[in-house]
């Protein structure tokens, strides 16, 4: 579904229509959100569900395990995919690359001491990737509203990302199916 910012603001770079990008990316980041909310049952259910296709029930104990403590995680991804696809519409992907190598670094660091030296397991695994993901999308999103480079293309949440969604919604819809036809033939 990201890949319509993309598009969608590239487009819009083009055309000088600049202050069009942010509320593109906060449309996309509602719709994002709204497929989180759609997924999170299918997270919370996924043991049944892994049991379900053939999985162990072993395996799928584990899977529900690692798959619950993702859930926050499914909600930083919702904001970070339209964030990043932002970004790189207007060519910024350098500070993109240094705030994500320092937060891999970060997360290494955190995932070493929560999965072996406090002893958390998988869930200590789920729980700080998901921190890792919020940290990049609360990063990116300072980078955003304070960075001089993005003073024209956002400029405040506006409730104008509400309309035209259907539209929008369509484009990113048809955008996700394309990518999963690709991927799978």
């Amino acid at each position: 579904m990201a890949s319509a910012v993309q598009t969608v603001c590239g487009q819009a770079y083009g055309a000088k229509h600049l202050g069009a990008m942010g509320i593109i990316c906060q449309r996309a980041i509602i719709l994002h959100l709204g497929a989180a909310i759609l997924l999170t049952p299918v997270y919370w259910w996924s043991g049944p569900i892994l049991v379900a296709i053939g999985q162990s029930v072993d395996i799928a104990e584990q899977g529900q395990i690692f798959a619950r403590g993702l859930i926050p995680q499914l909600y930083a991804f919702a904001i970070n995919c339209p964030q990043q696809r932002f970004l790189q519409a207007q060519n910024i992907v350098n500070p993109l690359a240094y705030i994500s190598a320092v937060v891999f670094a970060l997360h290494t660091l955190l995932s070493w001491l929560v999965v072996y030296v406090v002893d958390y397991g998988l869930i200590g695994a789920a729980l700080t990737l998901s921190f890792s993901w919020w940290l990049l999308v609360i990063t990116y999103g300072i980078y955003i509203i304070v960075s001089p480079n993005c003073k024209e293309t956002w400029t405040a949440f506006s409730w104008k990302a509400f309309c035209g969604i259907w539209p929008y919604f369509k484009l990113t819809l048809a955008s996700a199916i394309m990518l999963w036809y690709v991927t799978m033939y």
